[in-house]
């Protein structure tokens, strides 16, 4: 495609609400600027550079022998850059535009910055929901609308989200990779937050611990998480016909549980149904216009496979 932005890598891309009339899509990149200020736990490494996630809005137009972005403009950047080692970017970027056209959710991870003074202020965007207007302008009424760098925050606390989505009910949803253990399906909800570093159904991976979540402790706690992890990275809620009663539930994808996850919603509550082995690590899940399911695999290996009832 034409008119790409400079990127280290692509994570996510969505179509407009209004997409059939508009032709506007949402796309979500790492970005690199070797002159950002240096900040993070690798700053003091000179082998890696500040990084960002960011995302981009554009009119997909599409010739008879190529397609092309256009009217370009990027409409959130992450605050602030990050140096990273290598292996542990962990930028969130998934993208739900609300299903009345009228905002964009975009879902900002913590770039395994572990610092809860860092993630639970306002003054930057790690480790944050993001709601934004579909030109990249900040609703007045968001709830850290007054607050110093806070503008575009919907909710924070959270750890590195790769999964969300809008249930029927009109509700949003993420699923966020835990540490080790401690996977988490949320329900994101204004101003809320979620809790990460404070607490975690998992502890960290040298083995220290992590309270769990408990309640009254201040913090949002998930509708369901996973201990074994099932590394969810894409989400999700079933609409069609065609797989029997799935009818509303959100199919989440496990990298570790190499196949989807069903779970069912009632409210604020959540269960899990169903696992389907796919034998391979899966990244993402889309429904097909014929509610079959379409799942990109991970890896340099990686396919696109359509499933049917009897897949």
């Amino acid at each position: 495609v034409d008119g790409l932005p400079a990127n280290i890598g692509l994570l996510d891309v969505k179509l407009a609400a209004d997409f059939a009339t508009s032709g506007f899509i949402y796309l979500s990149y790492m970005e690199r600027d070797v002159t950002a200020p240096r900040f993070g736990r690798a700053a003091g490494d000179p082998a890696f550079f500040p990084e960002r996630m960011a995302v981009l809005r554009a009119r997909l137009s599409i010739g008879s022998t190529v397609a092309q972005l256009q009217l370009a403009s990027t409409i959130f950047r992450q605050e602030p850059y990050i140096v990273t080692y290598s292996g542990s970017g962990e930028p969130g970027g998934r993208i739900a535009p609300s299903p009345d056209g009228r905002y964009v959710f975009i879902t900002s991870g913590d770039r395994q910055e572990l610092d809860a003074s860092l993630l639970f202020s306002t003054a930057n965007t790690l480790g944050k929901t993001i709601r934004i207007l579909p030109d990249g302008q900040v609703p007045a009424d968001n709830p850290f609308a007054s607050q110093p760098g806070g503008a575009a925050i919907w909710s924070l606390g959270h750890r590195n989200a790769y999964g969300l989505a809008f249930a029927p009910d009109g509700t949003l949803w993420s699923s966020e990779m835990g540490p080790a253990g401690g996977d988490e399906l949320n329900q994101i909800r204004r101003g809320e937050n979620y809790g990460w570093p404070a607490v975690s159904n998992g502890n960290h991976y040298d083995g220290g611990n992590i309270p769990d979540h408990a309640p009254g402790d201040g913090f949002a706690a998930p509708a369901i998480s996973w201990t074994p992890v099932i590394a969810p990275a894409g989400m999700i809620f079933y609409s069609g016909t065609m797989f029997g009663d799935w009818r509303g539930d959100a199919i989440l994808t496990g990298l570790q549980s190499r196949g989807l996850v069903r779970v069912r919603l009632s409210g604020s509550t959540a269960t899990e149904m169903q696992r389907i082995s796919l034998g391979e690590r899966v990244r993402d899940v889309a429904q097909a216009a014929d509610g079959s399911l379409w799942v990109l695999t991970d890896g340099s290996a990686g396919k696109l496979q359509r499933l049917t009832p009897t897949f």
